[in-house]
Protein backbone atom coordinates (compact mmCIF):
# COMPACT_ATOMS: atom_id res chain seq x y z
CA UNK A 1 0.00 0.00 0.00
CA UNK A 2 1.11 3.41 -0.95
CA UNK A 3 1.84 6.23 1.68
CA UNK A 4 -1.08 8.86 1.82
CA UNK A 5 0.76 11.91 0.13
CA UNK A 6 -0.29 15.55 0.24
CA UNK A 7 1.56 17.41 -2.59
CA UNK A 8 0.66 20.93 -1.45
CA UNK A 9 -0.59 23.25 -4.92
CA UNK A 10 1.35 26.56 -3.93
CA UNK A 11 2.54 28.14 -1.83
CA UNK A 12 -0.27 29.36 0.61
CA UNK A 13 -0.16 33.43 1.98
CA UNK A 14 -1.24 32.55 5.36
CA UNK A 15 -0.48 30.17 7.63
CA UNK A 16 -2.49 26.41 7.19
CA UNK A 17 -2.84 24.77 10.32
CA UNK A 18 -2.09 20.96 9.52
CA UNK A 19 -3.08 19.21 13.12
CA UNK A 20 -6.02 17.67 11.64
CA UNK A 21 -3.46 15.64 8.84
CA UNK A 22 -2.88 12.83 11.26
CA UNK A 23 -2.79 8.78 10.93
CA UNK A 24 -5.27 8.38 13.38
CA UNK A 25 -7.26 11.21 12.62
CA UNK A 26 -7.41 9.55 8.51
CA UNK A 27 -7.67 6.10 9.15
CA UNK A 28 -10.43 4.25 7.88
CA UNK A 29 -11.19 7.54 5.60
CA UNK A 30 -11.33 7.18 1.73
CA UNK A 31 -9.65 10.16 -0.73
CA UNK A 32 -13.10 11.73 -0.90
CA UNK A 33 -13.87 12.26 2.93
CA UNK A 34 -9.91 13.72 3.33
CA UNK A 35 -10.55 16.33 0.57
CA UNK A 36 -13.38 17.77 2.39
CA UNK A 37 -11.39 18.16 6.16
CA UNK A 38 -11.51 21.56 7.18
CA UNK A 39 -8.13 23.38 7.76
CA UNK A 40 -7.81 26.49 9.29
CA UNK A 41 -6.52 29.25 6.80
CA UNK A 42 -5.35 32.30 8.52
CA UNK A 43 -8.54 33.39 9.19
CA UNK A 44 -10.56 31.35 7.26
CA UNK A 45 -10.97 27.63 6.71
CA UNK A 46 -10.65 25.82 3.63
CA UNK A 47 -10.78 22.19 2.44
CA UNK A 48 -7.87 19.91 2.08
CA UNK A 49 -8.71 19.23 -1.42
CA UNK A 50 -8.50 23.15 -2.25
CA UNK A 51 -4.82 23.36 -1.72
CA UNK A 52 -3.57 19.30 -2.03
CA UNK A 53 -3.26 17.11 -4.50
CA UNK A 54 -3.82 13.65 -2.67
CA UNK A 55 -2.50 9.98 -3.83
CA UNK A 56 -2.76 6.52 -1.81
CA UNK A 57 -4.85 5.45 0.71
CA UNK A 58 -5.42 5.95 4.56
CA UNK A 59 -2.64 4.10 6.78
CA UNK A 60 0.45 4.59 9.37
CA UNK A 61 2.22 6.42 6.71
CA UNK A 62 1.98 10.03 5.75
CA UNK A 63 4.05 12.24 3.10
CA UNK A 64 4.06 16.29 2.82
CA UNK A 65 5.51 17.08 -0.36
CA UNK A 66 6.51 20.29 -2.08
CA UNK A 67 5.91 21.65 1.81
CA UNK A 68 7.13 25.19 3.13
CA UNK A 69 7.76 26.86 6.19
CA UNK A 70 3.90 28.45 6.27
CA UNK A 71 2.52 24.97 6.95
CA UNK A 72 2.26 24.99 10.78
CA UNK A 73 1.28 22.19 13.81
CA UNK A 74 2.10 19.04 11.36
CA UNK A 75 1.79 16.25 13.46
CA UNK A 76 0.07 18.34 16.77
CA UNK A 77 -1.33 15.32 19.09
CA UNK A 78 0.12 12.37 16.84
CA UNK A 79 0.39 9.31 18.61
CA UNK A 80 0.85 6.32 16.18
CA UNK A 81 2.33 5.95 12.47
CA UNK A 82 4.89 8.29 10.89
CA UNK A 83 4.95 11.61 8.93
CA UNK A 84 7.77 12.60 5.99
CA UNK A 85 7.78 16.54 5.25
CA UNK A 86 9.41 16.87 2.18
CA UNK A 87 10.61 20.28 1.85
CA UNK A 88 10.50 23.29 4.31
CA UNK A 89 7.69 23.51 7.64
CA UNK A 90 6.82 26.59 9.69
CA UNK A 91 6.10 26.29 13.89
CA UNK A 92 4.97 24.41 16.02
CA UNK A 93 6.36 20.86 14.78
CA UNK A 94 5.04 17.84 16.54
CA UNK A 95 3.40 19.84 19.41
CA UNK A 96 1.95 17.53 22.09
CA UNK A 97 3.10 14.27 19.94
CA UNK A 98 2.90 11.68 21.91
CA UNK A 99 3.91 8.53 19.88
CA UNK A 100 5.35 8.14 16.07
CA UNK A 101 8.00 9.51 13.93
CA UNK A 102 8.23 13.03 11.96
CA UNK A 103 10.97 13.52 9.62
CA UNK A 104 11.73 16.57 7.64
CA UNK A 105 13.84 16.53 4.72
CA UNK A 106 14.37 20.43 5.11
CA UNK A 107 14.27 23.05 7.77
CA UNK A 108 11.34 23.76 10.48
CA UNK A 109 10.34 26.86 12.12
CA UNK A 110 10.15 27.38 16.25
CA UNK A 111 9.22 25.73 19.01
CA UNK A 112 9.82 22.24 17.58
CA UNK A 113 8.18 19.29 20.17
CA UNK A 114 6.94 21.68 22.22
CA UNK A 115 5.07 19.37 25.22
CA UNK A 116 5.96 16.64 23.27
CA UNK A 117 5.25 13.86 25.50
CA UNK A 118 7.02 11.02 23.63
CA UNK A 119 8.32 9.79 19.90
CA UNK A 120 11.08 11.22 18.05
CA UNK A 121 10.93 13.86 15.44
CA UNK A 122 14.01 14.53 13.18
CA UNK A 123 14.96 17.29 10.98
CA UNK A 124 17.58 17.02 8.20
CA UNK A 125 18.34 20.96 8.01
CA UNK A 126 18.22 23.75 10.61
CA UNK A 127 15.38 24.77 12.91
CA UNK A 128 14.10 27.73 14.99
CA UNK A 129 14.14 28.97 18.83
CA UNK A 130 12.46 27.07 20.92
CA UNK A 131 13.16 23.83 20.26
CA UNK A 132 11.89 21.19 22.46
CA UNK A 133 10.81 24.23 25.18
CA UNK A 134 7.48 25.31 26.57
CA UNK A 135 5.60 28.01 25.17
CA UNK A 136 4.59 31.00 26.99
CA UNK A 137 2.60 30.41 30.49
CA UNK A 138 3.14 26.61 30.34
CA UNK A 139 5.06 25.04 33.67
CA UNK A 140 7.08 22.82 31.40
CA UNK A 141 8.62 21.96 27.93
CA UNK A 142 9.36 18.63 26.13
CA UNK A 143 8.21 15.72 28.63
CA UNK A 144 9.87 12.89 26.94
CA UNK A 145 11.23 11.59 22.94
CA UNK A 146 13.81 12.56 20.82
CA UNK A 147 14.58 15.51 18.65
CA UNK A 148 17.35 14.86 16.20
CA UNK A 149 18.61 17.99 14.62
CA UNK A 150 21.31 17.53 11.60
CA UNK A 151 21.80 21.03 11.00
CA UNK A 152 21.89 24.60 13.19
CA UNK A 153 19.17 25.42 16.14
CA UNK A 154 18.69 28.71 17.19
CA UNK A 155 18.11 30.71 21.06
CA UNK A 156 16.87 28.74 23.75
CA UNK A 157 16.87 25.04 23.04
CA UNK A 158 15.45 23.03 25.68
CA UNK A 159 13.84 25.80 27.53
CA UNK A 160 11.91 24.47 30.54
CA UNK A 161 12.64 20.84 29.31
CA UNK A 162 11.07 18.29 31.88
CA UNK A 163 12.18 14.91 30.24
CA UNK A 164 13.46 13.30 26.60
CA UNK A 165 16.59 14.47 24.64
CA UNK A 166 17.33 16.88 22.29
CA UNK A 167 20.52 15.98 20.32
CA UNK A 168 21.92 18.60 17.51
CA UNK A 169 25.02 18.18 14.85
CA UNK A 170 25.26 21.54 14.21
CA UNK A 171 25.55 24.92 16.64
CA UNK A 172 22.88 25.98 18.66
CA UNK A 173 22.40 30.37 19.94
CA UNK A 174 22.26 31.59 23.40
CA UNK A 175 20.72 30.13 26.49
CA UNK A 176 20.62 26.69 25.42
CA UNK A 177 18.99 24.69 27.91
CA UNK A 178 17.57 27.19 30.51
CA UNK A 179 15.45 26.55 33.02
CA UNK A 180 15.42 22.98 32.19
CA UNK A 181 13.68 20.72 35.18
CA UNK A 182 16.06 17.37 34.05
CA UNK A 183 16.51 15.52 30.60
CA UNK A 184 19.43 15.35 28.07
CA UNK A 185 21.41 17.69 25.97
CA UNK A 186 23.91 17.07 23.18
CA UNK A 187 25.07 19.98 20.97
CA UNK A 188 28.05 18.97 18.79
CA UNK A 189 28.69 22.19 17.67
CA UNK A 190 29.20 25.44 18.98
CA UNK A 191 26.96 27.28 21.32
CA UNK A 192 26.28 30.28 22.07
CA UNK A 193 26.12 32.78 25.82
CA UNK A 194 25.21 31.49 29.09
CA UNK A 195 24.09 28.02 28.54
CA UNK A 196 21.95 26.02 31.40
CA UNK A 197 20.82 29.33 32.49
CA UNK A 198 18.35 29.26 35.54
CA UNK A 199 18.33 25.44 35.27
CA UNK A 200 17.29 23.11 38.04
CA UNK A 201 18.64 19.53 37.11
CA UNK A 202 19.53 17.66 33.86
CA UNK A 203 22.47 17.55 31.63
CA UNK A 204 23.94 19.39 28.64
CA UNK A 205 26.87 17.61 26.90
CA UNK A 206 28.86 19.86 24.50
CA UNK A 207 31.58 19.04 22.30
CA UNK A 208 33.15 22.50 22.11
CA UNK A 209 33.96 25.08 24.74
CA UNK A 210 30.80 27.75 24.96
CA UNK A 211 31.30 31.32 24.56
CA UNK A 212 30.50 31.94 27.84
CA UNK A 213 29.60 29.95 31.17
CA UNK A 214 27.50 32.01 33.95
CA UNK A 215 29.81 32.82 36.65
CA UNK A 216 26.72 30.72 38.57
CA UNK A 217 28.17 27.62 37.77
CA UNK A 218 30.89 25.73 39.87
CA UNK A 219 33.85 24.32 37.95
CA UNK A 220 34.30 20.00 38.99
CA UNK A 221 37.34 20.22 36.94
CA UNK A 222 38.33 17.58 33.95
CA UNK A 223 36.64 14.20 35.43
CA UNK A 224 36.78 10.71 33.77
CA UNK A 225 32.80 10.39 33.82
CA UNK A 226 32.70 6.37 32.65
CA UNK A 227 29.08 6.23 32.37
CA UNK A 228 29.73 8.71 29.09
CA UNK A 229 31.40 5.46 27.60
CA UNK A 230 27.91 3.16 28.06
CA UNK A 231 25.55 6.20 26.82
CA UNK A 232 27.87 7.05 23.84
CA UNK A 233 27.54 3.42 23.12
CA UNK A 234 23.58 2.89 23.72
CA UNK A 235 23.06 5.80 21.44
CA UNK A 236 25.48 4.95 18.72
CA UNK A 237 23.45 1.04 18.24
CA UNK A 238 20.12 3.04 18.33
CA UNK A 239 21.16 5.21 15.35
CA UNK A 240 23.95 5.74 13.51
CA UNK A 241 24.40 9.36 13.14
CA UNK A 242 25.01 9.67 16.87
CA UNK A 243 28.10 7.45 16.62
CA UNK A 244 30.54 10.78 16.08
CA UNK A 245 30.46 10.56 19.81
CA UNK A 246 32.79 7.41 19.95
CA UNK A 247 35.77 9.82 19.15
CA UNK A 248 35.22 11.33 23.03
CA UNK A 249 36.17 9.63 25.81
CA UNK A 250 35.12 9.62 29.57
CA UNK A 251 37.75 12.56 30.03
CA UNK A 252 34.72 15.97 30.50
CA UNK A 253 35.38 19.14 32.05
CA UNK A 254 31.97 18.83 34.59
CA UNK A 255 30.32 22.64 35.49
CA UNK A 256 27.52 22.13 38.60
CA UNK A 257 24.74 24.45 38.06
CA UNK A 258 22.97 27.22 38.19
CA UNK A 259 23.98 27.80 41.57
CA UNK A 260 21.22 31.32 41.52
CA UNK A 261 18.45 28.57 41.29
CA UNK A 262 20.17 26.17 44.03
CA UNK A 263 20.48 23.89 40.69
CA UNK A 264 21.56 20.45 40.72
CA UNK A 265 22.08 20.14 36.54
CA UNK A 266 25.53 20.34 34.75
CA UNK A 267 28.05 21.04 32.17
CA UNK A 268 30.01 18.59 30.44
CA UNK A 269 32.25 19.48 27.71
CA UNK A 270 33.74 16.83 25.92
CA UNK A 271 37.16 15.77 25.47
CA UNK A 272 37.85 14.28 22.19
CA UNK A 273 39.94 10.75 22.78
CA UNK A 274 43.73 10.83 22.10
CA UNK A 275 44.65 7.98 19.47
CA UNK A 276 48.18 8.79 19.13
Amino acid sequence: MSDLTFILKEKPKFTLDMSPIIPEKLSGLNQTKIKKIKLIYGKESLDVGELFEISGKAGECISIEKSCDKLICVGKNMKKGSITIKGNVGDLLGQSMNRGTITVKGNAGSWVGTAMTGGEITVIGNVGNFTGAGLPGDTFGMNRGLIHVHGNTGDRVGDQMRRGMIFVHGNAGDYCGSRMHAGTVVILGQVGKYPGDSMRRGTIILAKKPKHIAATFKSCGNLKMQFLRLFFTQLSEMKTDFSVLNKFGPLTHRFLGDLSRNGKGELLILQAMDRR
